[in-house]
Order: C-alpha cells, then structure tokens, then sequence
C-alpha cells in the first residue's frame, strides 16, 4: 500500500499536466500570448520625417596617390560644389601600407598612409558628401 500511493500521485500529476496543455492546443492559442513589441521612438530622428527630406548622399573617389616605400603620402578627394563630407575612407593598392589618419578638412576628405613595404604602393581617399 506505501509503494502505491507515489505511483497514484505521479498518475493524478501527469493527467493534470496532459489535460492542461490539451485545454491550450484545443483551441490552438498558446497557454499565454506575447505582447506586441513596443516602437521605437528616437528623439529629432530624421528618418521619421519622411525619406523625401533626406538630402542624397554622393560617394566620391579621388586619384590614387604613389606612396614611395617607408614614406607617408596623403591622398584627398573633394566633394562637388556646396555638399561637405559625411563620412570617408579610402583604399590601398597593398597588404603593407596602411592608413595612419582619415579625416574630413572642410569640403574634402583626407587620408595618410605609411608605406612598409620595399616598393611603391599607393592609397586613394573615398567620401561621401550630402547638401549641409
């Protein structure tokens, strides 16, 4: 009679288990919902004012510049008339030579790079420009 009583239990615990999550796929709806994920708002964000007052954003691309080994070279790459740079970078023609500096300078943006290598490289400045 003491070795039934668990056996009774663990029965009535696991009918009870079975018939609630029956109750909950009768009528197939979870046993709770989730709520519904609240917006995002972001304070004076441009975006929310429509995409038709957001000025376009040009990407230019100056010359490639030599960069003798061991040296730095800069290379610059201006934006058209009235728009300034946003943003920029630039490009390397190798592994060895890398960028020491990137920074906009009014209308152009401007990159250094020092050449460790035992030949020639060269970089080249990118940006890209908007209407202030």
């Amino acid at each position: 009679m003491a070795r039934t009583k668990p056996i009774v239990l663990t029965v009535l615990a696991t009918v009870g288990v079975l018939a609630a999550s029956t109750a909950a796929v009768a009528d197939n709806k979870p046993a709770t919902r989730p709520t519904a994920k609240p917006a995002v708002v972001v304070p004076g964000d441009p975006a929310a004012a429509g995409p038709s007052l957001l000025a376009a954003h040009d990407q230019v691309f100056g010359d490639f510049v030599d960069v003798a080994p061991g040296a730095n070279g800069f290379a610059t790459v201006a934006c058209p008339s009235g728009e300034v740079p946003t943003g920029g970078g630039g490009q390397t023609s190798a592994f060895r030579i890398f960028f020491t500096d990137s920074y906009p300078s009014g209308s152009v943006w401007v990159v250094r790079g020092t050449n460790t290598n035992t030949v020639t490289e060269s970089i080249r400045a990118t940006a890209v420009c908007t209407t202030p």
